[in-house]
């Protein structure tokens, strides 16, 4: 256990965690161990990441991701969802920080949320599952944690069977990429690999595959998405590279007015997954 807890004096006339004891040193093993995990490169030596809110921490428990510990404020009061958390989960451990220390923790200064400490899930290609009729998000070399988490959330409301990151830039557990996706992406199959390696993949199940360009003869909405398919974007600087040029490649691009040439990756991803989804549903235009 890396806790050394120690006492706080209380503050009077505040309602306080039953019989838990508070962390106020700085020099706190386990605060200082949840406080690198904020670094990437901490996180991916640790195995471990923060979730930050009792909306996401939620999603996360429920998803089934092995969350480890909820971090809280001594001065707050646990709402009536947390407790019931921690009374479904019992192997997770409540540790109280003081104000002071907790502040340090919180990302984005949002006042009074809660932190959980998570074990990062294993993200292997082939711990999730594809078929050659389902709807696939692909987001090549992404860069940006928002972006990333904005995706997310989309790819949760339209039912997409995974989303997978080619040669990722940032780190999907990055506190910006959960918070964007409200933490829908804990509910949804999510793997890392190459562009070579999903390539390989979607042949060998025969995924037909689309990738988002400036430019190319084939618009958005003459594409076959009723069907099993796999819809690229790249990165937000470059797009898509010559990786992505193959025979079993289809180019496509989103219409839009000429005053415009481009348009955000999440929204990008929002407009084509749900031209997707009304090709289900068989809705017409």
């Amino acid at each position: 256990m890396l806790v050394s807890h120690s006492h706080a004096k209380h503050p009077a006339n505040v309602q306080f965690m039953p019989d838990s004891q508070v962390i106020t040193s700085s020099q706190n093993p386990f605060f200082r161990h949840c406080l690198q995990l904020r670094k990437n490169r901490q996180r991916r030596k640790a195995g471990q990441f923060l979730i930050d809110g009792e909306v996401e921490i939620v999603r996360a428990v429920q998803s089934g991701l092995q969350v480890q510990h909820l971090l809280v404020n001594c001065q707050h009061a646990l709402s009536p969802g947390l407790r019931q958390l921690l009374a479904d989960y019992p192997e997770i451990t409540l540790e109280t920080f003081s104000p002071q220390l907790i502040g340090r923790l919180e990302y984005g200064q949002v006042v009074g949320a809660v932190i959980a400490v998570a074990q990062a899930p294993s993200l292997e290609l082939d711990t999730i599952q594809i078929t050659s009729d389902g709807l696939v998000l692909v987001l090549d070399q992404i860069e940006k944690p928002g972006n990333l988490g904005a995706c997310m959330r989309t790819a949760a409301a339209c039912g997409v069977q995974a989303v997978v990151l080619t040669d990722p830039v940032c780190d999907p557990f990055n506190a910006n990429a959960i918070r964007a996706s409200r933490g829908t992406m804990f509910g949804t199959q999510l793997a890392v690999t190459t562009a070579s390696e999903f390539l390989s993949l979607a042949m060998r199940i025969r995924l037909s595959v689309f990738a988002a360009r400036v430019q190319s003869e084939k618009s958005l909405w003459q594409l076959p998405l009723h069907q099993g398919a796999a819809i690229v974007f790249g990165s937000e600087a470059w797009g898509l590279d010559q990786r992505w040029r193959s025979d079993m490649v289809q180019d496509f691009t989103i219409p839009m007015n000429s005053k415009a040439d481009s348009l955000n990756v999440s929204i990008s991803a929002a407009v084509s997954l749900y031209e997707a989804v009304r090709q289900r549903l068989n809705v017409p235009i």
